[in-house]
């Protein structure tokens, strides 16, 4: 592992859930910080005994549905203030936040969960389309919730499996994600350059 990540577990070895959380919550806003991570290497402790299992889950589970809420609260309100502000971003950004919200109200429940475990690197990405095109709080909340649920209990639950090797799989987990992330981006370009020449065929 990286210097970085090794800082990373000593610190929350110091200061156990609360260095945790941060980091969690920081992820959720945009902030690339090793959650996923530090959260593997949280079960591998759990697994020595150093922490309790369930208390873990239920912890990073908690921080998690509230980082992804602070982050569409963020962008919902302070969004707005800032596109208020300047017009000319205003008018650069309005069309698509429109375009977001019609896409929201049909696939909104979809992407929010699966962009909490499948494809998590569109999490903070969706966060704040979510918040800007003002989708539904409860919704998006919900399903965060559920989303977040699974996101636990996979990384959590590969530190537990692994215990002491949990380190042998990182490169494997992190890999994988890439790679999914990379088929999503490109099945959404794909869809919506697919959507822009039916549109232009029917104009004709």
């Amino acid at each position: 592992m990286s210097e970085f990540s090794n800082l990373l577990i000593e610190c929350f070895r110091n200061y156990n859930i609360w260095f945790l959380s941060i980091i969690i919550v920081l992820q959720c806003i945009g902030i690339p910080t090793g959650a996923s991570l530090l959260v593997m290497a949280s079960g591998a402790f759990a697994y020595a005994g150093e922490f309790n299992a369930v208390s873990l889950l239920l912890e990073i589970w908690f921080f998690s549905w509230v980082g992804d809420n602070i982050a569409y609260i963020m962008w919902r309100f302070i969004g707005d203030k800032v596109l208020n502000r300047h017009s000319k971003i205003k008018f650069y950004i309005q069309p698509k936040i429109f375009k977001a919200k019609n896409y929201l109200s049909k696939h909104g429940r979809s992407s929010v969960f699966f962009s909490r475990f499948i494809i998590s690197a569109m999490g903070p990405f969706i966060n704040a389309t979510a918040g800007l095109s003002r989708y539904k709080f409860w919704t998006f909340s919900l399903f965060v919730a559920l989303g977040e649920l699974f996101w636990t209990c996979i990384y959590l639950g590969l530190g537990y499996w692994f215990g002491d090797s949990f380190e042998t799989i990182i490169p494997i987990v992190t890999g994988f994600g890439q790679f999914i992330t990379y088929i999503a981006i490109l099945i959404i370009a794909l869809y919506f350059f697919i959507k822009a020449i039916r549109n232009k065929k029917s104009k004709h």
